[in-house]
């Protein structure tokens, strides 16, 4: 698996964001999880991150977004809360993730 770079953030419209996400909780739930070397991804993501979507979650430890769509680092902005609500502190770190 590839690391998001910025080109391929551009390029993704969000049918083919929204399909990956799909894709990628097919295979979590099917227990086949992509092969990824993480090291490489943090190396990759160093100078800079560039997610395909923002993903607002809770904040369970047993709910990561990452591994439920199967996802690397850099790959999905997350924003984790305790509770079912949104607010403008929510909202800020949201549109920061889609800029």
């Amino acid at each position: 698996m590839r690391t998001q770079t910025k080109e391929l953030q551009t390029g993704l419209t969000p049918a083919n964001a929204l399909q990956i996400l799909k894709d990628g909780n097919q295979r979590f739930i099917n227990n086949l999880k992509a092969n990824r070397n993480l090291l490489q991804q943090v190396n990759e993501t160093a100078e800079g991150q560039y997610p395909f979507a923002v993903i607002l979650s809770c904040i369970d430890s047993r709910t990561s977004a990452e591994l439920i769509f199967d996802q690397g680092l850099g790959d999905i902005f997350s924003v984790r809360i305790a509770g079912n609500f949104v607010n403008e502190d929510i909202l800020e770190p949201v549109s920061l993730g889609d800029s």
